[in-house]
This record gives structure tokens, C-alpha cells and sequence, in this order.
């Protein structure tokens, strides 16, 4: 598209100061007309009248005020001139005709062309009228009169049109321009919030489980290093494995926010996702919480599904390492779909801190369940029995899922993930009541969970704020 010129200098110093452009415009009209008023009025007076001198007069100020406001008040001002060209003498009408030229030039700039013709047709029917006064017997002064007349304030009205279509049509650019701006800057600043809603969610993800298990380790370490100092310096090494893998994280997820990356920094890798659910585990089995881990069918190839199964099972079994005193068994039980899969974590301690006030800030239930609204479907948390029992479910489905099963033992042949041998999966956890503060009896814990000599870490403060969404 061809832009139009910029304008020079005079043209956009009278942009910025359109008072100044009228006002220079109202005076070379008034200063002439004025002192030919000035002297029609001695004039009369000295004939004896006066009402001819004082018409012409006012009907000059009037015109005045009239150039002057013409940009706010273009059909006033229309009416004005025309009246003038009335009122005032017949010596001045070749005077009289600019300010209707001014006017006709407003009307269509500032109001609209329809506006400007039909006041172009009142100007000269005002201007054939007022020859007609003056000059009644006179055809040919009529005519020719009426033909300049036309001449004249046709001229000037298409000269009104032209730059009024041409500045309404540089203003509605300008606003285009200034609305699309504006639509680019939101969507800037909503891709943004999301890419520091996502951001937050995986720095969450990771810190909330890394330093969770690190605490429990780190209490485990201190308990047991008097009486057991192999198991401390075993749950002290993997700390260190654990923090290692959490820098390590937190360095890949912060690196996205810088545009390249500079040497030495950590690389790129994939994200976690389905295959990673073992060393997972296992990590939460070296922190204490006995899990046992079952999946049926076959896992989607949608990388992005597969994260937020990982990140499911991730926040689910930090909540419980965090908050479920005594648990005896953790199960994680996947079933994958063609194109989805339900995810089930259910523990079985202990919930004595029902109806506290929460402690932690609620971040990783919202995240679970925007991840599984971007796959159309939901999570759902809350005790696992009826009330005053024990065990904490959380329940994800994404996608379309696999095959529907409880908490039981699963339906067709399952199959452990991860680098180490198959276990048969053993009954689920079922609603298990605590006689006294002493450990509750329950299943066994699934073979190669690792059970510390000290008790489990945490108390369930923040059970009741995990609620179905």
C-alpha cells in the first residue's frame, strides 16, 4: 500500500496549533471588512441610517466568530456566512463569498460531504437571493452572479471532500494501526502470564518433590546415625543424588527464558516422561514411603501426555510422603487408553490433622489439574473412605482413558515399568481404622521398598484443602 506524504513543516505546525490557523483566517476576513464596516457606518449616520452601518457591522463579527469556530461548529458557521451574504451591502459581495468558501471547506473536513452539498445548494440559492435584492431588474447580473456563485462554492466543496476523505481515511489507518498495536501488545503480555503460569507449574513440580524428599531423607539421615550409620550415610548419598537432580532441573527449566545458551550451561534434554516413573518411585521408596506401582496397556506416544501422567504421579506421592502420617502402603496404579489414561495414587495413613489450617499454598493441585484440562479431563482428590477413615485418593483422567477400575487389583495383565524386574501387584489398601497412636496394620509393603528405621516424615495438615475440583 502506498503511504501517503508526510506533511512539511508550515503544514504540521498548523496541525499542532489549529487555533492559531483560524485565528489568522477569522482576521484577514475581519481586519478588511471591519474598517469598510467602520466606514459604512459613519456614512449612514451622516445620511441618517444608521440601521444599514450598524447591520453590516455585527454581521461582520458575526462572520468573525464564526471562521473562527469553524471546526467545532462548521453549520453554524455555514449559517452565518450565508446569512451575510444577505445582510451585508451590496458593494461587499464579492467580499461576502469567502467566508461561505471557508465554511463549505469545514463542513466537509470536519461534518460530512452530504452536509457540504446541501449547504453548497443553500449558498447559492442565498447568493442568487441576495443579487436578486439588490439588483431586482438586472437579469443578466442575476444569472451571472448565480453562475459564479456556483462556480465558486462547487469548487470549494469538492476541494472540502477530497481532503476530508483523505484525512478520514489517514485517521481510520492510524487507528487500525493503533488497534492492532494494541491486540499485539495483550497478546504479548497473555502468552507471557502463560508461558510464567507454565514456568511455575514445573519449578513446583520440582522443587515441592525435590525438597520434600530431601527432608525426609535428611530427618531419616539424623534419626538413624547413631544406630544405624549405614542406612544414614545411604539416605545421605541419595540426597546429594536427589539435590543433584533437582539443580539439574531447575537449570534446564530456567533455560528456556534466556535466548541462547552460553558454554558449559546444562543441555537440553527431553522431558520426563512415562519410562521415568520407576527412578521415580524408587526415589520415593529411598525416602520412606512404601509404593507399589502398576500399569496395564500401552503408553501414548504424545510426549506431552506422558509429562503430565509423570507430573501427576509426581505431586500425588509428594503429597502423601508430605503429609500422610503411618502409611503402610502407597499404590500408583496407571491404566493407559489409545489416546489417554487414568491415573490412581491411594495411600492408607493416617489424617490427624483434619480440619487444620493448611500449610502449603495449594500450587500443585491447580497445576495437576490445568494439566489435565489441556487433554479434556479433570482431578479429583479427597479421603479414600468414609469420614474419620484412613487413605487419601487422588484420581486423574486424561484424555480418553483406559479401562475403568477401582482401587483394586487390576483386571487384565499388568506389568511394572522401569529398568527393575516385574512385581505382581498385591490387593489395594482398603479403609483401615487406627485402634491408637500407635502404627496401623495394613498390607505389606511392595517388595524392594526401602522402610527406614524412623518413622514416616510429615502430618496430613493440608488433606482437607485437597478437594475434588
Amino acid at each position: 500500500m502506498r503511504l501517503p506524504k508526510p506533511p512539511g513543516f508550515i503544514r504540521s505546525y498548523f496541525n499542532r496549533h489549529p487555533w492559531l490557523l483560524d485565528s489568522l483566517i477569522a482576521g484577514a476576513y475581519v481586519v478588511p471588512m471591519g474598517v469598510f464596516a467602520l466606514v459604512l457606518l459613519v456614512r449612514s449616520l451622516i445620511d441618517g441610517t444608521p440601521l444599514l452601518g450598524f447591520a453590516n457591522l455585527y454581521g461582520t463579527a458575526a462572520v468573525g466568530v464564526g471562521l473562527l469556530f469553524r471546526r467545532h461548529v462548521p453549520v453554524i458557521t455555514a449559517a452565518i456566512c450565508a446569512g451575510s451574504m444577505i445582510v451585508l451591502s451590496a458593494d461587499s459581495r464579492q467580499l461576502d463569498v469567502v467566508p461561505m468558501i471557508f465554511a463549505l471547506y469545514a463542513l466537509a473536513v470536519y461534518r460530512s460531504a452530504r452536509s457540504a452539498w446541501i449547504w453548497t445548494a443553500i449558498g447559492v440559492a442565498t447568493g442568487v437571493a441576495a443579487t436578486v435584492l439588490h439588483s431586482p431588474g438586472d437579469l443578466a447580473n442575476i444569472v451571472g452572479s448565480g453562475v459564479l456563485f456556483a462556480l465558486v462554492l462547487v469548487i470549494a466543496t469538492l476541494v472540502g471532500i477530497t481532503f476530508g476523505n483523505r484525512r478520514r481515511y489517514i485517521q481510520a489507518l492510524l487507528d487500525r494501526a493503533a488497534q492492532l498495536a494494541r491486540e499485539r501488545d495483550q497478546r504479548a503480555q497473555l502468552a507471557a502470564a502463560e508461558e510464567r503460569a507454565r514456568i511455575a507449574r514445573e519449578l513446583h513440580d520440582i522443587v515441592a518433590h525435590s525438597l520434600t524428599v530431601i527432608v525426609a531423607l535428611s530427618d531419616g539421615a539424623e534419626a538413624s546415625i547413631e544406630r544405624s550409620p549405614d542406612a544414614a550415610r545411604e539416605a545421605v548419598r541419595q540426597t546429594a543424588a536427589t539435590a543433584r537432580r533437582a539443580l539439574t532441573d531447575m537449570r534446564r527449566s530456567l533455560g528456556v527464558l534466556t535466548e541462547q545458551s552460553s558454554e558449559g550451561s546444562t543441555p537440553f534434554a527431553p522431558q520426563p516422561g512415562v519410562g521415568d516413573l520407576a527412578a521415580l518411585i524408587e526415589s520415593f521408596r529411598a525416602a520412606g514411603l512404601p509404593v507399589r506401582y502398576t500399569t496395564t496397556g500401552v503408553p501414548a506416544a504424545d510426549p506431552v501426555l506422558q509429562l503430565t501422567v509423570y507430573r501427576v504421579v509426581q505431586e500425588a506421592l509428594t503429597n502423601a510422603l508430605r503429609y500422610a502420617l503411618q502409611p503402610t502402603a502407597v499404590e500408583v496404579r496407571i491404566d493407559h487408553g489409545p489416546a489417554g489414561a487414568t491415573v490412581d495414587v491411594l495411600d492408607d495413613g493416617l489424617d490427624p490433622g483434619r480440619g487444620a489450617a493448611s500449610a502449603g499454598s495449594g500450587r500443585g493441585l491447580i497445576g495437576i489439574r490445568e494439566r489435565a484440562a489441556v487433554h479434556g479431563g479433570g482431578v479429583t482428590a479427597g479421603p479414600a473412605g468414609a469420614p474419620g477413615s484412613r487413605g487419601w485418593r487422588v484420581r486423574a483422567v486424561l484424555g480418553a482413558p483406559g479401562p475403568a477400575t477401582g482401587p483394586g487389583p487390576a483386571t487384565g495383565p499388568e506389568t511394572a515399568s522401569g529398568p527393575g524386574p516385574a512385581t505382581a501387584p498385591l490387593p489395594a489398601p482398603g479403609p483401615v481404622t487406627a485402634s491408637g497412636p500407635g502404627p496401623a496394620t495394613g498390607p505389606v509393603p511392595a517388595p524392594g521398598a526401602v522402610t527406614p528405621p524412623w518413622p514416616a516424615p510429615g502430618t496430613r495438615t493440608e488433606r482437607d484443602e485437597r478437594t475434588s475440583s
